[in-house]
């Protein structure tokens, strides 16, 4: 039994590591360059006007004066109706602390299952190898509820497979599965990770289908096999029916622009794109997770009880994570309690005092580590450490409708839910973040080659007659920095406003002319040569 002390210690390494949880998560939002403010602006959309508005935003580009019918299967739509009350509620800060709040929350249901199964200390030391991948993506975005739905499926899945069932038992008393469905029907509406939960229902189905075969005691496939029945019925209770609950094997099927969080290892080596990405802790987050399955083949255990479903599991997220380092996150947050389980299963709890006091005294040590090493991290990033917006993000858009500054506007795609969250409806964007929104063609026949040669872009200027471009030079894509360096030195366009964010630049027409005159940035200022 637990003494009142180690209970105490227990409570807080707990404390700490969620509160590293949340640290780790802290960042302010460079709205130039992010994705929320195009899904509070769904979720407007959705809650503010008409039908048939509504059903643009779900079924089509919407945004965009370029490809404005171009079907699209708006997968989020409900992500962004949630964050519209949370922003209205409490702004950007608000947003910033529920996503924080989920994320950690997803970590502590699944730190609990590591911790019931192999211990506290091997709980908290794997929490620890584990955290700085689980906080890596911490802008604010949809996959937020896919962490949770995920560690929730996860919580009662396991559960489940932890009560004995007999021939006596009633579906009606484990009430809590039931959650699945209810869950599943509002997952598949947040994000498209919704996958995810069909991956769980399956491994742990295909577990008790061989634990049938073995013991030919049928109640717990027949419950498992209805619940994952009424989880796939009301999935398709979503805007696009059985078209959604399949959109996941087709997502990538008209993706036209290259995307870094959509490659994989090998790839992003290839071309030295490793800076921040952890790819060392991962590959041996793999290894590990690897001899924790090899371990019960050294030792006489009975496998007959090793579960199936981890395995699975494991084989699944590895490989999505390899090919798809947004993945990371998913792929770490299922590492947590696997692991757990396996070194639970090979590892008989040590109520040894002399070995509980060495693996505490390790545990604090590691803890101390952890600590040190998040501070730097934390150092790293603290011009963008803080709740809420960057500061002075707006600068640029607020410059824009001060001066009352007219499209069509020629943006880049980084900039787009930017623009469609300041200027929608009054202005449409070129271009915005969403590859699958916009045909093939488009990014590789206008959007690429208009800033890669100068002829394209002019053919593209007559074709559209822009007034105004609005960019933002963070964007490092060698057809980005090609632009900027070309439209810097073209006489016919003015830059009339730059920060550390965006620059815009303003066609030499009568329209503009006292904005320019008024405004305009000498081009020695930018100290730009080309090679």
């Amino acid at each position: 039994m637990e003494s009142k002390s180690y209970k105490t210690f227990g409570v807080v390494v707990t404390g700490i590591l969620v509160l590293w949880c949340a640290l780790l998560l802290v960042q302010k939002v460079n709205l130039s360059r992010a994705d929320i403010g195009r899904h509070i602006k769904n979720g407007e959309i959705m809650v503010d006007t008409s039908w048939s508005e509504k059903m643009e935003v779900l079924n089509t580009n919407f945004y965009s004066f370029t490809e404005n019918n171009f079907p699209f299967v708006n997968h989020h739509w409900l992500s962004g109706v949630v964050f519209y009350f949370i922003f209205i509620l409490g702004g950007f800060k608000g947003l910033s602390f529920f996503y924080i709040f989920l994320s950690c929350l997803s970590f502590y249901i699944l730190f609990r299952i590591a911790k019931n199964e192999a211990g506290l200390e091997v709980a908290s030391i794997l929490s620890i190898l584990v955290l700085p991948i689980i906080t890596q993506r911490a802008e604010i975005r949809p996959e937020v509820f896919t962490y949770l739905f995920l560690a929730s499926f996860f919580y009662i899945l396991w559960k489940w497979t932890k009560e004995e069932i007999t021939e006596e038992s009633k579906l009606r008393d484990k009430k809590y599965l039931f959650l699945l469905p209810i869950l599943m029907l509002l997952w598949i509406n947040l994000h498209v990770g919704f996958i995810f939960g069909f991956l769980l229902l399956g491994s742990f189905w295909i577990s008790e289908f061989v634990n049938f075969c073995k013991t030919k005691k049928i109640k717990r496939i027949k419950w498992l096999t209805l619940i994952s029945l009424f989880s796939a019925i009301l999935s398709l209770i979503n805007p696009f029916f059985i078209k959604g609950l399949f959109y996941p094997f087709r997502i990538f099927e008209n993706y036209g622009y290259l995307v870094l969080e959509n490659q994989s290892i090998s790839f992003l080596e290839n071309l030295n794109i490793t800076n921040g990405l952890h790819f060392g802790l991962i590959k041996f987050l793999y290894t590990l997770a690897l001899l924790s399955f090899a371990l019960p083949l050294f030792v006489k255990k009975d496998l007959r009880k090793f579960p199936i479903q981890n395995l699975i599991i494991f084989v699944a997220t590895s490989v999505w994570s390899y090919f798809a380092v947004r993945d990371f996150p998913i792929f770490s947050l299922l590492f947590l309690p696997i692991v757990a389980y396996n070194i639970g299963f090979f590892f008989s709890k040590n109520e040894n005092n002399i070995g509980k006091n060495l693996s505490i005294t390790f545990l604090v040590i590691t803890l101390v580590w952890f600590s040190l090493t998040s501070f730097s991290r934390i150092k790293e990033k603290e011009s963008s450490f803080g709740i809420g917006l960057m500061p002075k993000v707006n600068a640029a858009v607020e410059f824009y409708k001060y001066q009352n500054i007219k499209g069509p506007i020629f943006n880049n795609y980084d900039i787009g839910g930017y623009l469609i969250f300041h200027l929608f409806p009054e202005e449409k964007v070129f271009v915005d973040n969403r590859p699958e929104a916009y045909s093939v063609d488009f990014f590789q026949k206008i959007y690429v080659p208009a800033q890669e040669k100068r002829e394209e872009w002019l053919k593209l200027d007559q074709k559209y007659n822009f007034n105004s471009i609005f960019f933002s030079h963070l964007d490092l894509t060698p057809w980005g920095q090609n632009f900027l360096i070309q439209e810097v030195s073209d006489f016919a366009w003015a830059p009339v406003f730059a920060d550390e964010y965006n620059i815009i630049f303003l066609k030499r027409n009568t329209q503009n002319a006292e904005i320019i005159k008024k405004y305009e940035i000498p081009k020695s200022n930018f100290g730009v040569t080309r090679q």
